[in-house]
């Protein structure tokens, strides 16, 4: 899913559709701590260029599963993501709907990653999550209320 700016300018007005599935492992890191794991992705789609903007729009179908933590349990649910996204990139325009293309190429994988940690939901519970769950109650007596509190220094 990279092709250089000059590619993309053949490409355009004969062979503009993109089928292609591949592994976004790699971009999975400790910062995504519910997140276990990405089975392979699947984009189909276009691109075009808009010449009076000088922009590359790609207009693109995404598919993928993620393996989420249960925020309960922590156990793996399975999350299939079904979504279609448009990405723009320009060499000179800046916006917040257009990435900056970087040097001679457009590398879609990063922004397609990034496409779905928008989509993926915040948290998942599993269907057994609350079987052996356990809530527990603790109840503070009024000394123990103002030592806590964090405006107790003000009082005094």
């Amino acid at each position: 899913m990279k092709w250089t700016i000059h590619e993309l300018m053949k490409k355009v007005h004969s062979d503009n559709e993109v089928y292609e599935t591949f592994d976004l492992r790699p971009y999975l890191s400790e910062d995504f701590n519910d997140l276990a794991d990405i089975l392979p992705t699947s984009v189909s789609g276009y691109f075009d260029y808009i010449k009076d903007e000088e922009v590359f729009a790609f207009y693109l179908h995404i598919k993928t599963t993620l393996k989420m933590l249960c925020s309960i349990s922590l156990e793996e649910v399975i999350v299939p993501l079904d979504f279609h996204s448009e990405l723009y990139f320009s060499e000179t325009k800046e916006d917040d709907d257009i990435h900056l293309i970087d040097g001679i190429t457009i590398d879609l994988k990063p922004y397609i990653f990034s496409e779905i940690i928008t989509e993926k939901p915040m948290r998942v519970v599993s269907e057994n999550a609350y079987e052996n769950y356990e809530e527990e109650i603790e109840e503070l007596n009024e000394e123990e209320i103002v030592e806590d509190s964090p405006f107790a220094k003000l009082k005094k």
